[in-house]
């Protein structure tokens, strides 16, 4: 019994810091880790017009729609 309720703690545990860590980055932040630029089409096209791709990089925060 106790080895099902260990193992259901590590899978929840491993569920949850896995699921939380792909909420927050996009491809364009994801290219500026890496020190390089975003080549998805779309993204430059954004860029040049000092803007962020809304497709690849939806708002997450229903405060930031307000603004």
């Amino acid at each position: 019994m106790k080895s099902i309720k260990l193992m259901s703690l590590i899978v929840c545990a491993f569920a949850l810091s896995f699921g939380t860590a792909n909420l927050q980055a996009g491809c364009c932040d994801d290219a500026k880790k890496a020190g390089k630029e975003c080549s998805h089409k779309c993204c430059v096209e954004a860029a040049k017009n000092k803007k962020t791709c809304e497709k690849c990089n939806p708002k997450s925060d229903k405060k930031e729609e307000k603004k």
